[in-house]
């Protein structure tokens, strides 16, 4: 039945994780589609993946091999989680259209034949997808190139008449737009997908390039391509969630008082932290103290190691009072282990994204997010950094990344993976040297949102925890460790000395208020003793002033000597 043409590019899904969101909705519908690559490159894996995920949508296949024997190809798909449910739909058709071992070909060869069978396959299995496998082994048989070309002109208009959507794959040198010695098949085709590999750092590394899409806008770079069990994925050109997430105005402790005092009251919830240090400036040590205070308030925390393994982390975190073994078997810490040179950089992504769909954490914590640059695929490691921090944010997972730094350049790598231009908060940890002394500090550079402070106070580690020492400026220089401590004691014996003297002059004080109340006492007795004294002589003068008396005036005599016997008996 010949299909009543649509001017309009119609585009069709292929269901592969980031494909159709680089040709910007999928591959083009009702035509031809020519997918190229060296060995190895998953262009097999490509067309067998399409079906899949249109089966699993309730449509239909076809697959025709001109290369692999249709064991292998079904061997091909069982590898992958996709591949039961392909293998047991009755819903595709698997065609073997190899030509046999030890064919002669005499003159052109006719494609009508194979277009009869594909359109018999569909009919039965109501298909909306055509995949030729290897379609470069048909065309060799082809003396004539001008005469293949002209044969796949004529697969694609077929297919074009009757609304199927075609996939061929073929071979190609280097990143090369058409298959080998058949130059100008690129021409003829609407859309060009190249695949290719690389080695890096003894690893094998997958990209895809949407060489040619005409009439649709997509994405022309190159970009990562990996394979595993789930097949084909292009891991950072998925479409993020729409909406995003509203700023919280929350904060959220980092299980260390004193440094959320200097963040304003904490980070916000959903930020991202960076801390960058050199080796042994505790960056893990305050990325365990987060993860523990999470859990302390009943938070799932995801947490990744690429330096070390789980019990020695929790023994080492243990010697400083930072518990994470409970946590750990209660089920709020998920502690995940990780080697950077074992993965690609495309690989540990994917791990990292599987872990927050299936552990769905409030916080996560990467520990160093700068591992990912030890790991195959360097030039990748910047963008895998960039989305992750972009996927956490929109899921409003707080995240705690540390970074390792240089001796001579402690900000560094933070900046050179663009970490710290993405990250909300930056800690920077490093050494003091001075008096033969090694000592860690801590400044905060940036805290998006807060009033952060601009000191560098000494971290100091016990088997108590972690704490921050108060700055301790003497004169234009900030003293650490010994000298510190050395000039805290003495401050200390200082104000005891003069707490000492203090008392000592309050003593002396109570003393002399004792003694003085006692002088009142003592003058007090003196003076009614004086008064008493004082008394008595007035009395005395009295009566002799009565005896004068008496002496001049002998007519008064018995009165007067009353008087004096009055006084005598009554003084």
């Amino acid at each position: 039945m010949m299909r009543k043409t649509d001017t309009r590019l119609q585009k069709r899904e292929t269901g592969i994780a980031g494909l159709d969101q680089v040709t910007r909705g999928g591959l083009p519908s009702g035509q031809a589609t020519l997918v190229l690559g060296q060995a190895a490159t998953g262009k097999t894996v490509l067309g067998l993946q399409v079906l899949a995920r249109a089966i699993e949508r309730g449509d239909g296949g076809v697959f025709v091999t001109f290369e692999e024997s249709p064991a292998q190809v079904k061997r091909d798909a069982a590898s992958f989680r996709w591949g039961a449910g392909l293998l047991q739909s009755d819903r595709w058709q698997l065609i073997d259209a190899r030509p046999r071992l030890g064919a002669e070909v005499a003159g052109e060869f006719d494609i009508e034949g194979l277009l009869s069978i594909i359109a018999a396959a569909i009919e039965q299995t109501g298909a909306a997808w055509v995949v030729l496998d290897g379609i470069d082994q048909l065309l060799q048989y082809q003396p004539e190139p001008q005469i293949a070309i002209d044969q796949i002109r004529r697969i694609n208009e077929h297919c074009e008449d009757r609304g199927w959507t075609l996939l061929l794959t073929g071979k190609a040198a280097g990143d090369s737009m058409a298959p080998i010695r058949f130059e100008g098949i690129e021409f003829l085709l609407s859309a060009t997908i190249v695949l290719s590999t690389l080695m890096v750092n003894q690893q094998l590394n997958r990209s895809l390039r949407i060489a040619k899409f005409r009439g649709s806008g997509h994405v022309a770079d190159e970009v990562p391509m990996f394979l595993d069990d789930d097949g084909i994925q292009l891991p950072y050109h998925e479409v993020p969630p729409t909406g995003g997430m509203a700023a919280s105005i929350e904060r959220v402790s980092t299980g260390i008082e004193r440094l959320d005092k200097l963040l304003g009251g904490g980070i916000y919830r959903g930020s991202g932290l960076l801390i960058s240090g050199r080796p042994g400036t505790a960056k893990s040590t305050l990325a365990g103290s987060f993860a523990q205070a999470a859990a302390r308030r009943g938070e799932r925390t995801l947490y990744v190691s690429f330096d070390e393994l789980e019990s020695a982390y929790v023994r080492n975190l243990a010697s400083v009072g930072i518990d994470l073994r409970g946590p750990i078997e209660t089920g709020f810490v998920r502690f995940q282990s990780l080697s950077a040179y074992a993965s690609g950089v495309t690989a540990h992504f994917l791990a990292l994204r599987r872990m927050l769909d299936t552990f769905d954490p409030r916080c996560l914590v990467i520990d160093p997010v700068s591992a990912l640059f030890k790991a195959s695929g360097i030039e990748g490691a910047a963008m895998a950094t960039e989305y992750l921090i972009d996927l956490v944010r929109r899921r409003g997972i707080t995240t705690v990344l540390t970074s390792l730094s240089g001796v001579l350049d402690p900000e560094g790598e933070a900046t050179l993976g663009h970490v710290s231009t993405l990250a909300d908060s930056w800690i920077v940890l490093d050494y003091n040297v001075r008096g033969g002394e090694r000592n860690r500090s801590l400044s905060i550079v940036k805290s998006r949102g807060s009033a952060h402070s601009n000191q560098q106070p000494e971290l100091v580690l016990s088997d108590k925890g972690i704490d921050l020492a108060d700055v301790y400026e003497y004169g234009s220089e900030v003293l650490m460790g010994t000298a510190r401590a050395t000039k805290e004691r003495e401050e200390i014996e200082t104000e005891r000395r003069r707490q000492r003297e203090r008392e000592h002059r309050r003593m002396e004080l109570e003393r002399r208020i004792e003694q003085t109340k006692r002088e009142l006492d003592r003058l007090s007795v003196e003076l009614e003793l004086e008064e008493s004294q004082s008394s008595e002589t007035d009395r005395l003068e009295r009566l002799h002033r009565e005896h004068i008396k008496y002496r001049r005036d002998p007519g008064g005599e018995s009165l007067a000597m009353h008087a004096v016997n009055d006084e005598e008996k009554h003084p």
